[in-house]
């Protein structure tokens, strides 16, 4: 698969200028369409989630209710156009595995992942599809998907008196 990486401290200056020139201004954000990475970080920083900040504890949490700070359907929104560039970058039908080992392939995982996180606050019977694919595509899971998804060892919280 392409990967578009997001220009950091390790691209040169010739990388930084041409991604510079493939922008698009989606949402009052600036983005190369094709850089799964973007759509994800996005995506989480729009739902803010407890559990994304270093200094999450779960035993501080008291009710579902603090785990969200942020607005989660804009993250969901922005991880659903991500998820429909990787579509877009992968053959129809998609029946493969997509491995986590290389590279170029780990920010269609991060993106699937995060759709799949910000799904499950809304719809976990959505989302629960959406892990299982994961563990599918990518039968190592380096991405904890089994533990989300129906059947597999349980990494819920739970909540209660």
């Amino acid at each position: 698969m392409e990967r578009v990486w997001s220009p950091d401290e390790e691209t040169d200056e010739a990388y930084d200028a041409a991604y510079a020139k493939a922008p698009v201004t989606i949402g009052g954000r600036r983005l190369h369409p094709r850089d799964l990475d973007a759509y994800t970080a996005i995506a989480y920083e729009l739902a803010d989630l407890a559990d994304q900040d270093e200094d999450f504890d779960p035993n501080d949490v008291e009710s579902e209710d603090d785990l969200v700070r942020g607005d989660p359907e804009a993250g969901l929104a922005w991880a659903a156009a991500g998820v429909c560039v990787l579509q877009q970058s992968l053959p129809y039908p998609f029946g493969d595995v997509l491995p986590y080992g290389p590279v170029d392939n780990r920010p269609a995982h991060r993106l699937v992942h995060a759709y799949a996180n910000l799904l499950q606050l809304k719809h976990p019977r959505k989302a629960a599809a959406w892990f299982t694919a994961m563990v599918y595509f990518s039968p190592m899971d380096n991405t904890g998907a089994r533990f989300l998804a129906p059947g597999g060892p349980s990494n819920s919280l739970s909540f209660g008196s």
